[in-house]
């Protein structure tokens, strides 16, 4: 099995639990520390259906948004469409980042889409991602937390809409493995997903993100500025700016 390919049916599966709430919390997060007019071009790499997007596009932004999965991309519009508001929607790497034309005063990455590589090649993306920056611009990042992750290592089953979602998850060599398998209703295996990333501690990103010329302007968890990571948070946001 393939890593990092995200199958149809990860999409049917997954894509439907990420409730309105919990996007339009993330949105104003976004909001906020991208507040108009000086943040008003953003790219929102690896957009995925788009939920993100159209919630800034609906603000007032002008959005530009990137996957590689092109079903992805399709759904965006379809969604934007439906919407009534206007987004750029592009297929495409997010390794190819700097072949984009323009700059943009801000870029997001949301739900842990940035450590599919090693360190050498996040640390050429952020470059990238520098670079297609104008002076000052952000970079938000949505990432997974290394200490939660250590803790909580094992194999575990859950029930999604009729089928029964089998996952074994380990640490190995600083990157987190998340195996899925996919049974119907009868236990006859339907598919499976492998993901691995090269998670972080907010102290290592950083670090990362400074020597490709960022200033962290902020660490918190659960898109919250007032709630601080601890071992106990699964996700961290950092807010970078480009010097």
């Amino acid at each position: 099995m393939t890593t990092n390919t995200y199958s149809s049916q990860w999409f049917q599966l997954f894509m439907p639990l990420q409730s309105e709430e919990m996007t339009q919390k993330e949105v104003a997060f976004l909001a906020r520390q991208l507040p108009l007019p000086r943040y008003a071009r953003v790219l929102d790499l690896c957009c995925g259906f788009g939920r993100h997007a159209l919630g800034l596009a609906a603000r007032g932004y002008t959005v530009t948004g990137l996957d590689r999965d092109a079903d992805a991309i399709a759904e965006a519009r379809r969604r934007a469409l439906a919407a009534d508001v206007d987004v750029s929607f592009i297929t495409g790497d997010m390794l190819e980042v700097g072949a984009l034309p323009g700059a943009f005063d801000a870029v997001i990455n949301m739900w842990q889409s940035l450590s599919y590589f090693d360190d050498e090649t996040n640390a050429a993306l952020l470059r990238a991602i520098h670079d297609k920056l104008t002076p000052g611009g952000r970079f938000i990042v949505d990432s997974f937390n290394r200490a939660y992750f250590e803790r909580n290592q094992g194999e575990s089953s859950r029930e999604i809409g009729g089928v029964s979602v089998g996952t074994r998850a380990y640490m190995r060599d600083g990157r987190w493995h998340s195996e899925l398998t996919y049974r119907d209703a009868q236990g006859a295996v339907t598919g499976g997903d492998h993901f691995d990333w090269r998670i972080y501690t907010p102290e290592e990103f950083t670090a990362l993100a400074t020597e490709c010329g960022f200033t962290a302007r902020l660490i918190c968890s659960w898109v919250d500025e007032s709630v601080a990571v601890t071992p106990g948070s699964a996700r961290m946001q950092i807010a970078l700016e480009r010097e």
